[in-house]
C-alpha cells in the first residue's frame, strides 16, 4: 500500500477530487480482496486544467486478469460525436474500460438516465424543471460547451449571411416562405430565389429545445423592418408548421441543407463544416457574431453556480448568441469506474473536444462547476 500513497504528492486541496478518487480505489480493493501488488501500477494521473489546480483521474492500469468495465450511454445526437471520440480514446488511458455510447436524442438520454437504464444519459439541453423535480438524484454534469446555429446551403448567399431572431422566426414559423419575400420584408439581399426549404429535427432533441428558446428572444427587441414572435414552444419535440422538412438528427439536417440549394436549418457547431454558417445578431452587443469555438466560450460567465445558466445573447465581448453547455446525466450511486471515466472526460478527455468541433471547458467556470459535481458523487 505504501507505493500507492506515495503517488499522492500533487498540490491539491484536502477536499479535492483527488482524495475521493483515492478512496474509490481503496474501496474497490477491499471489495475485490486485492492487495497493492495486484491492483494498479499507477493509481492516479494528475493533469493541470487551469487555475483550478490539479485534477485527478482514477485507476489507470489494471492487471490482465481484471475484467472489462463497460460504461453505457444513450441520448443526444449532438453529444454523440464527442462520446464516440471519447469511446475511441479511453482505452489508451484505461485499457479495461469500454465506453458504449448510442444516440436517440436528448429525450431518450434523459428518460434512460432517469430510469437507470444506462450509466450516462447524454443531453444537449438542460433538462426542464419537471424532469429535474422528478429526478433530484440524477447529477447534471456539464462536459463541454457548444454553439448552435443556423446554416444555409452555399447557394443561398455564398459564404456569408447574417440573421437575427426575428428573421429566423419568420422563416422557421413559415410566416415567410420564399427568398424573395424574405428580401422584401427585411430589406436585405439574398442570391437565392424561390421557396425557402426549411430542415428541422424530427426526433426529440435538446438542439431543437435550445434553438426554440433562442427564437423566443425575438420578443425582447424590436426589429426595424418587421417584428415576429415565436409561438411554437420550446419543447424537445415541436409540432412544426406545414411544409417543413423534418429529418433525424444533426447529421440529417446538415445533409438536407447541403444537398438542397434553397435550404436552411439549425445544427450544432460540429455539423457546420459543409454548409454556410450564418452570423447571428446579439442584441446585447448590437453586433453580428460568427459561430466559432472562441465566441461560444466568450458567452460563459466568470462563475457558474447553476448548470442551467442562460448563455443567450450574453453581454460579453464577442459572445455568440446561442451558446450552451452540453451534459451527461448520471444516475445516483454510479459505479466507481463510471466516476473514473467522467473524471477522465473532464481532464485528459478535454484535449479531444476541439477535434469534434465543440468547446473545451477545462479551466473555465463550467469546468470548475463540473469538477465540484463529480466530487460529490458516491459510488455504488
Amino acid at each position: 500500500m505504501k507505493h500507492l500513497l506515495q503517488v499522492l504528492t500533487y498540490d491539491y486541496n484536502a477536499d479535492s477530487l483527488t482524495i475521493r478518487l483515492f478512496r474509490l480505489a481503496l474501496t474497490f480493493m477491499e471489495k475485490k480482496n486485492m492487495d497493492s501488488k495486484t491492483l494498479i501500477v499507477g493509481l492516479v494521473i494528475g493533469l493541470l486544467i487551469g487555475a483550478g489546480g490539479i485534477f485527478i483521474a482514477a485507476p489507470a492500469l489494471f492487471p490482465s486478469t481484471t475484467p472489462t468495465y463497460t460504461i453505457t450511454s444513450s441520448g443526444s445526437t449532438t453529444v454523440l460525436p464527442l462520446s464516440q471520440m471519447w469511446a475511441s480514446e479511453i482505452g489508451d488511458f484505461y485499457p479495461n474500460f469500454v465506453f458504449n455510447p448510442t444516440g436517440g436524442g436528448s429525450g431518450k438520454g434523459q428518460a434512460d438516465a432517469a430510469s437507470g437504464l444506462v450509466d450516462i444519459g447524454a443531453s444537449s439541453s438542460y433538462p426542464k424543471e419537471d424532469w429535474r423535480t422528478a429526478n433530484p438524484n440524477v447529477d447534471i454534469l456539464p462536459i463541454s460547451a457548444d454553439a448552435l446555429g443556423i446554416v444555409v446551403n452555399d447557394a443561398v448567399n455564398g459564404s456569408t449571411m447574417y440573421m437575427d431572431a426575428d428573421q429566423a422566426c419568420a422563416i422557421f414559423a413559415r410566416n415567410i416562405t420564399t427568398w424573395e419575400a424574405f428580401e422584401t420584408t427585411f430589406g436585405v439581399s439574398v442570391e437565392a430565389t424561390g421557396d425557402i426549404n426549411v430542415y428541422v429535427r424530427s426526433d426529440a432533441s435538446g438542439t431543437t429545445a435550445t434553438f426554440a428558446k433562442w427564437l423566443k428572444t425575438a420578443a425582447d427587441y424590436d426589429h426595424p423592418d418587421a417584428d415576429y414572435t415565436w409561438g411554437y414552444g420550446d419543447s424537445e419535440s415541436i409540432d412544426w408548421a406545414a411544409g417543413i422538412n423534418a429529418v433525424e438528427g444533426n447529421p440529417g439536417v446538415a445533409s438536407g441543407v447541403e444537398s438542397d440549394a434553397n435550404a436552411i436549418g439549425y445544427v450544432g457547431l460540429a455539423f457546420m463544416d459543409d454548409v454556410t454558417a450564418v452570423w447571428l445578431y446579439n442584441p446585447s452587443l448590437d453586433e453580428y457574431i460568427e459561430p466559432t469555438v472562441e465566441n461560444a466560450l466568450n458567452a460563459l460567465p466568470d462563475v457558474i453556480t447553476n448548470p442551467g445558466v442562460n448563455l443567450f445573447n450574453a453581454d460579453r465581448p464577442n459572445a455568440y448568441p446561442i451558446a450552451r453547455l452540453i451534459f451527461y446525466l448520471i444516475p445516483e450511486n454510479p459505479q466507481w469506474y463510471t466516476i473514473a471515466f467522467l473524471s477522465w472526460c473532464l481532464s485528459a478527455g478535454q484535449t479531444y473536444i476541439l477535434d469534434v468541433g465543440y468547446v473545451p471547458i477545462a479551466g473555465s467556470s463550467a469546468g470548475s462547476y463540473a469538477v465540484s459535481v463529480i466530487a460529490t458523487m458516491v459510488p455504488a
